[in-house]
């Protein structure tokens, strides 16, 4: 998501309110204007073995997704991984390799999307703001409800 200026001194609800704004106003954008972007997917499995899944404020309640977000432009895309983390989830991976590049269409946009596999010990919790809700489950054991992309990036860091 988008930065949004002075976000830490909103009430959490008001600024999950302008993201899921920020987001309807981002992908018509994306759908107008059709520009290239640079992202990243992290699959993030714990000791167990288990995979890091997300809930997002602004997207549809109901999906779980692996954690994803923007890579600045300047920034290596590692670095911009281990960023979004740190911001999404309050964790600092021990280990990133990447396991998969692929160039998608976002909502109009063309994505360059950089998958990482990374290793992590630390307990995560969700920022309240933009990421709603996360939990592990068992690479067998998905949510019905986490998109075949997800699933796809999921089985990718596993084999890889």
């Amino acid at each position: 998501m988008p930065d949004i200026p002075f976000a830490g001194l909103l009430p959490p609800a008001v600024h999950r309110r302008l993201l899921r704004v920020a987001e309807i106003v981002r992908r018509r954008w994306w759908a107008w204007r059709k520009p290239r972007l640079r992202g990243c997917a992290i699959v993030a499995i714990n000791p167990e073995g288990e995979v890091l899944m997300v809930r997002h404020s602004y997207r549809k309640r109901l999906e779980w997704h692996v954690p994803t977000g923007g890579i600045r432009r300047g920034e290596d895309a590692e670095l911009a991984a281990r960023r979004e983390l740190a911001e999404e989830v309050a964790v600092s991976p021990i280990t990133m390799a990447i396991v998969h590049v692929e160039e998608i269409d976002l909502h109009g946009a063309r994505n360059e999307v950089t998958v990482f596999a990374a290793t992590i010990c630390e307990s995560p919790r969700a920022d309240g703001r933009e990421i709603a809700e996360l939990a592990f489950f068992g690479p067998d054991d998905l949510p019905p409800t986490t998109p075949a992309w997800a699933r796809n990036y999921i089985a990718k860091a596993l084999a890889g």
